[in-house]
């Protein structure tokens, strides 16, 4: 009986449950910010790598085609949570004078995961970026 608990345990206590940030969507949209005027594309493009950069891996970057997709990051909690997640991709208008973020999140439930958005991210997301080189956002 002790080690049945000791298993059950073991098999469900190191899981967390998604913060309450977290909520499903059949689609993660995208929000748009206008690049300030006097902000350069290559300043732009140097400006969102590093924001990016500070928490997560960047998976795949093209400058030239002005995307930028991040790896998905298992810590974004503040602990490591292998049943949630989180990553960003980027894309530049074809003028670069606005560029668009999506911020997914995705929580395990049973063998899936579902899909949704991390309300702290897109929050995190819009400050920093408009901060240094966004005008507005929508």
């Amino acid at each position: 009986m002790a080690l049945l608990l000791v298993a059950l345990c073991a098999a469900g206590c190191g899981r967390r449950a998604a913060p309450s940030s977290f909520s499903a969507v059949a689609a993660p949209g995208w929000a748009s910010i206008e690049v300030r005027d006097g902000v350069e594309y290559d300043r732009a493009w140097k400006t969102v790598w590093s924001i990016l950069y500070r928490d997560f891996d960047i998976e795949f970057a093209s400058k030239e085609d002005g995307h930028l997709r991040t790896s998905w990051l298992y810590t974004w909690s503040g602990l490591y949570q292998p049943n949630y997640r989180v990553r960003v991709t980027v894309q530049f208008s074809d003028d670069r004078r606005t560029f668009h973020v999506k911020a997914e999140a995705q929580a395990e439930a049973g063998s899936q995961w579902v899909l949704g958005v991390d309300s702290r991210l897109v929050s995190t997301l819009k400050t920093d970026l408009m901060g240094t080189i966004g005008r507005t956002a929508r």
